[in-house]
């Protein structure tokens, strides 16, 4: 569209798209459908270039006024307004784009100039674009190459100008396209090479994903990165906590994309952390920025953060693909917004532990009783996938049942005035102190005692349906030993549609903070996928963390 802001009719205007040898078209920016098309040159436009003295040279010191007199230009703005009868060459539209950029080879061998400028052996416009396929419902990479004519441009400012254009049209927020003084951003990736149970060799492990996803698809977005290879358990924690910085002599002596411990730089010199694996690489992030007391608030509120999934459950990864317009669930639209660069806020938890008096950041979920058991015993039958905790939810929770007892105390959302933000600061009591007065307690014997910071606790359990990204609330699923096994085996089934949050027998608890005190021995205590210490423990929202999203409400 000739009259949208951002993009320059004039420089798209001078411009020509090779096609062959003698037919040459021009990019339109399509103001019904937003996508930008490529337009053949009409005859007349065709036939003034090829007359008009030097026309294969635009004089960028005309007056704007003079341009908009161009009969050239005229033509491109009565094109742009009637639209709808134009030949489209090839077409793509910004929502796909990641990426753009002009790459131009210097003619060598004829270095002649034309109006005191070089020749160039080629110039081309490249569009890195990964559009839905409308029969898979996945991104598919369909990138576009266009060869400029390079007797049309004097110092090529106005295709960087188009190029400049296409980049606002896409919403690019990587590296602050919009402002060309900017330094460049650099992410950190952390790899998880054994996640998802097959293996650093595995095409659907996080290796493959980082050399054929991950590192091109980041290029060509123009987003620098370093790349970490966890090679044990804690490493992406250990990374974390590591205060060291790398000179600027160290910088220019390294492979940017192939760091060693060495050589790491304090976190809080990235823009972005990304983790590739499952929720657990995540969890170790968290809990290393979490050690780090003196600045944890100050990195939480700098760094961005993306999960790509290459796990076995990739729960979180599941929810923000959901939140985001409910993309569709693969690593790559997970990458896809990751080099998009929009953000949203995610609630982040504090948990506290009456027996060690440690502390934890959480993201996900809590559990305990039978889908602790679940999660956890599980493990022996990791192998086998996610179905591993189908199987042992038949085994524990129908076969050989287990009653679990408990004292549960909330604050309810109704003594707050927000009614959940986690701006809203709450004051836990110490663990060895009575609650305040205006929270509720519940004692019995429960089936599912599960706490929900998400909608999905695995790529395949739609947990909690009606939980935001940053809705400041934490949703309490609760199942009474009461509940007979039919009943509880209903839910189980329609755990992935989400279906069981209209089964009798199932509770739910919207609360701000919570406490849980196990009166039943040999349980677990699982956050956010992972054992921790059992034994009393309580739980408040106290911060948000920046999450590279789609489209979210």
């Amino acid at each position: 569209m000739a009259n949208n802001p951002t993009w320059p009719a004039a420089a798209a205007t001078r411009i020509r798209i090779k096609i062959t040898n003698d037919s040459y078209c021009r990019l339109f920016y399509n103001h019904s459908t937003g996508s930008i098309n490529l337009v053949p040159l009409t005859a007349d436009d065709a036939s003034a270039i090829t007359t008009a003295p030097h026309a294969e040279i635009y004089d960028h010191s005309q007056t704007s006024d003079n341009v908009e007199q161009d009969p050239l230009y005229q033509s491109y703005l009565s094109q742009s307004k009637d639209d709808s009868n134009q030949i489209i060459v090839d077409s793509f539209h910004p929502d796909d784009v990641i990426g753009a950029n002009l790459s131009l080879e210097y003619n060598l061998h004829n270095p002649n100039t034309f109006h005191g400028m070089q020749s160039y052996a080629s110039a081309q416009i490249n569009i890195y674009c990964y559009p839905k396929n409308n029969r898979k419902k996945q991104r598919e990479p369909n990138h576009k190459s266009y060869i400029v004519d390079s007797k049309c441009c004097e110092d090529f400012s106005d295709v960087r100008a188009l190029i400049q254009s296409i980049r606002t049209l896409s919403g690019l927020q990587n590296n602050n396209t919009n402002n060309n003084n900017a330094l460049p951003q650099r992410f950190l990736v952390i790899l998880n090479p054994y996640s998802g149970g097959n293996g650093p060799k595995s095409k659907s492990g996080a290796t493959f994903v980082y050399e054929t996803m991950v590192k091109p698809m980041l290029e060509q977005a123009d987003v620098e990165h370093d790349k970490l290879a966890t090679n044990h358990g804690g490493h992406a924690k250990e990374r974390m906590e590591l205060r060291k910085s790398t000179s600027d002599d160290d910088d220019n002596n390294r492979d940017s994309n192939d760091c060693t411990d060495s050589e790491l730089k304090d976190i809080s010199e990235y823009a972005a952390i990304i983790a590739m694996g499952g929720d657990g690489i995540l969890f170790e992030i968290f809990q290393g920025i979490h050690a780090r007391s003196t600045d944890e608030a100050q990195i939480l509120s700098k760094l961005k953060f993306g999960i790509v999934p290459c796990g076995t459950c990739n729960g979180l990864a599941k929810s923000i693909l959901h939140w985001s317009d409910n993309a569709e669930y693969t690593p790559m639209e997970s990458v896809f917004q990751i080099c998009k660069g929009h953000t949203s806020r995610l609630d982040l938890a504090s948990y506290q532990l009456a027996k060690t008096e440690k502390t934890y950041t959480s993201f996900l979920s809590f559990s305990w009783g039978l889908i602790a058991d679940c999660d956890l015993e599980s493990e022996c039958l990791r192998w086998l996938g996610a179905i591993r905790t189908d199987i042992w939810a038949v085994y524990r929770g129908i076969l050989f049942p287990k009653k679990y007892r408990a004292r549960f105390s909330y604050l309810p959302l109704s003594n707050k005035t927000n009614n959940g933000s986690a701006s809203t600061k709450i004051d836990l009591p110490k663990l060895n102190e009575p609650l305040p007065k205006d929270w509720v307690t519940i004692e019995d014997d429960f089936s599912v005692f599960w706490v929900c910071n998400t909608t999905h606790a695995s790529y395949n359990v739609f947990t909690c349906p009606m939980s935001k990204m940053n809705d400041g609330v934490f949703h309490v699923l609760i199942v009474r030993s009461s509940v007979s096994r039919l009943r509880l085996l209903q839910m189980l089934l329609k755990l992935e549609t989400g279906g069981h949050i209209e089964c009798e027998g199932l509770e739910i608890i919207s609360c701000l903070a919570y406490r849980l005190e196990p009166l039943s021995d040999n349980t677990y205590n699982d956050l956010d996928g992972e054992l921790i210490e059992g034994g009393t423990i309580q739980a408040r929202l106290f911060n948000t963390a920046q999450f590279f999203a789609g489209k979210v409400d």
